[in-house]
């Protein structure tokens, strides 16, 4: 009989120790690419990565041509930079900035994001055959300088003898045929909620037209990126007001919000005259107890109405 082995289990962040990105070869090796840069090659991964998303959920057109969506805040979250970096980003790959044509962006307005193609990164040119040179571990400007030790790198060369040939591990797999593909079927969100649905779904519940004219554009998108980011946590719970409360049981509070309850948590919010340290924790609480709050809120105001 064969001894049992006892595994061990995965804890908190480990579970994603096994999730990749995958940034094309090409993309790092070829001339053709040489002044896209790094963060652009990076973006150009993600967006390859968010292509097997798109195909799950059945993201074509009336041309069969798959799409993604990606905007402005998840490429500054993802990358963690500014807003006029994730543009400049942004017009490095697209088609219509004189970038290097990798995407194209095409807006739909109405405050929906621009649906984003993205292109395949191959041509069909064939490239010039490389110069035949001798293959060598260390270069000769290595050997002859190497005798009279300095504290500088020699002009000709550089760390880890960077002038060295392919080796036989890089030309064992052309770029065409390397065994692990870039484009990799996304994750899908936890429990179904994919970003873009969620907030579709929430501008149209809150009825987000009739808000803004009272409260104002940014307060209202303010509180729907707020319920996005928490109904499509991948996390198994959320602190609200000091307390870890499963994910579940968020979604299902913050589910039966309507544009009253919004409307509600805005005038109390306008009200209040302490200083709010943390808005964000402080919103997000007031939206989990406003289905439990607001009738009493309302009863106790109108009874406050009643004996003036």
């Amino acid at each position: 009989m064969q001894a049992q082995v006892n595994f061990s289990y995965f804890y908190g962040e480990e579970s994603e120790q096994f999730s990749y990105f995958r940034i094309p070869r090409l993309l790092v090796r070829s001339e053709k690419f040489k002044t896209l840069s790094t963060d652009a090659k990076l973006l150009y991964g993600l967006m390859l990565d968010r292509m097997g998303l798109s195909a799950k959920h059945g993201w074509y057109d009336e041309l069969g041509r798959v799409y993604i969506y990606y905007t402005l805040d998840e490429i500054q979250t993802d990358l963690m930079c500014g807003h006029n970096k994730a543009i400049r980003l942004l017009a490095e790959l697209d088609t219509d900035k004189d970038g290097f044509g990798l995407i194209e962006r095409v807006k739909q307005g109405q405050g929906r994001p621009a649906k984003i193609y993205v292109k395949k990164f191959t041509t069909t040119d064939v490239p010039d055959a490389p110069r035949s040179a001798p293959i060598s571990d260390f270069p000769d400007s290595e050997i002859q300088t190497s005798q009279n030790q300095t504290s500088r790198l020699p002009l000709l060369g550089s760390q880890d003898f960077p002038k060295r040939e392919a080796s036989y591990l890089d030309n064992i797999y052309p770029d065409l045929s390397y065994p692990d593909p870039s484009i990799y079927p996304a994750q899908a969100p936890p429990d179904g909620y994919d970003r873009f649905d969620c907030r579709k779904q929430l501008y149209e519940k809150l009825d987000y037209e009739i808000l803004i004219t009272e409260y104002g554009e940014t307060s209202v998108k303010s509180i729907i990126e707020l319920l996005t980011d928490t109904l499509c946590t991948s996390k198994p719970s959320v602190r609200i007001g000091g307390e870890e409360i499963p994910i579940a049981a968020v979604r299902e509070r913050l589910g039966q919000l309507d544009r009253f309850h919004i409307t509600y948590v805005l005038d109390c919010m306008q009200k209040t005259s302490t200083p709010i340290r943390n808005i964000r924790a402080y919103l997000l609480a007031a939206l989990y107890q406003a289905p439990v709050t607001i009738d009493s809120y309302y009863r106790a105001a109108v009874c406050a109405d009643r004996g003036r």
